[in-house]
């Protein structure tokens, strides 16, 4: 079985993209909203790529989707957007490989910094960001149905390339 690739957003990729979203969401028994805080997910041309950002899926052998990964164009700021994993493919690297596609793609478009906000439950996540370089920055509430208590992160792009 070969590893899993990332692909760039095509339509045939989006029941996938729901369907490993709304599962890390019935994991952590958070609620689904596909009318308004997920809506999204069901317009990813409009909302990502056509803003000047991109969405990406990471794609096992047998084509299922298994991660996602998008990114908004702030200005000079790069935001990672719906970084998620199904739960029995995280620990091999899989979330660190669609990070560093966020960071290259940052870095190409000219952005000096990146961020990220992540729910505090998910802190898998946010031992990859430090081992990444990332700086806790704040913290805040999420609009979104439950009230998610979310970590900021922020990673300099210039320090990056001046190591490099």
């Amino acid at each position: 079985m070969s590893a899993p690739r990332l692909h760039p957003y095509e339509d045939r990729w989006q029941p996938g993209i729901a369907a490993v979203i709304k599962s890390v969401y019935d994991e952590y028994a958070l609620t689904w909203d596909p009318d308004d805080y997920h809506r999204d997910l069901y317009s990813v041309q409009e909302t990502y790529i056509d803003t000047g950002g991109f969405f990406s899926v990471l794609v096992a052998s047998d084509e299922q989707v298994i991660g996602t990964v998008s990114a908004l164009d702030r200005g000079e700021t790069a935001e990672i957007e719906r970084l998620y994993l199904l739960n029995h493919h995280r620990g091999r690297g899989y979330g660190r490989l669609m990070t560093e596609h966020f960071l290259k793609w940052a870095r190409s478009k000219g952005h000096g910094k990146a961020i990220a906000w992540s729910d505090k439950r998910f802190t898998d996540a946010h031992e990859m960001y430090k081992r990444l370089g990332f700086s806790v920055v704040g913290d805040r509430v999420l609009d979104d149905p439950d009230e998610s208590p979310e970590w900021g992160f922020e990673l300099s792009l210039q320090s990056l390339d001046s190591t490099r």
